[in-house]
């Protein structure tokens, strides 16, 4: 069970002040122990001190929560935000100058993406969440990339270059035809 404090110094023992609430879909918790500033939480309970409103929040198995909230990052259409990459990063447990040399960039420009002042190019975006996904460990990710890595196993290497043939067919639509003999 995770506990967070809002607030740490207090003249009062917030517990005997604290009027207990539950999250709603009306009335979300704002997960902000989450390191991004669009989590928002139901269905738990939190207490607020009367006394001087410090929240204190009950979490059960956050390590799922921070993964389910992972996985949507991952998941989800929208270009990564700054935050989202550090976010994924300390997910993994990496520094930033060693996160910065798997996606090939300088720790300088990784930490311009994470402090929003020059988002990474479609190509990195796409680089960071599939090394999230292969990295994280997550089962639902891992077999969204079974189907990747076999696709990958499956393309030969070859050592000539393949023809590519494509075939007009009467309706007036292009279809590729199997490579043939490659040529060197």
């Amino acid at each position: 069970m995770h506990k967070s404090n809002h607030k740490m110094v207090n003249a009062h023992d917030c517990e005997e002040c604290a009027s207990e609430r539950t999250a709603t879909l009306e009335r979300p918790y704002h997960f902000l122990e989450s390191g991004l500033p669009n989590v928002y939480l139901t269905g738990i309970r939190y207490f607020v001190c009367t006394e001087c409103n410090q929240t204190t929040v009950e979490i059960p198995a956050i390590e799922s929560l921070m993964q389910v909230i992972a996985r949507t990052v991952v998941e989800r259409e929208a270009k990564l935000s700054g935050a989202e990459i550090r976010f994924l990063r300390k997910r993994l447990g990496k520094k930033a100058v060693e996160f910065a040399g798997i996606v090939g960039v300088s720790p300088e420009q990784l930490s311009r993406w994470e402090n929003e002042s020059n988002p990474p190019e479609k190509a990195t975006d796409k680089l960071i969440r599939l090394y999230y996904a292969v990295q994280s460990g997550d089962p639902a990710l891992k077999t969204k990339l079974a189907g990747l890595s076999q696709w990958l196993q499956d393309i030969p290497t070859l050592n000539s270059v393949p023809k590519i043939c494509a075939s007009l067919n009467k309706n007036q639509e292009w279809k590729a035809l199997a490579a043939t003999a490659g040529v060197r």
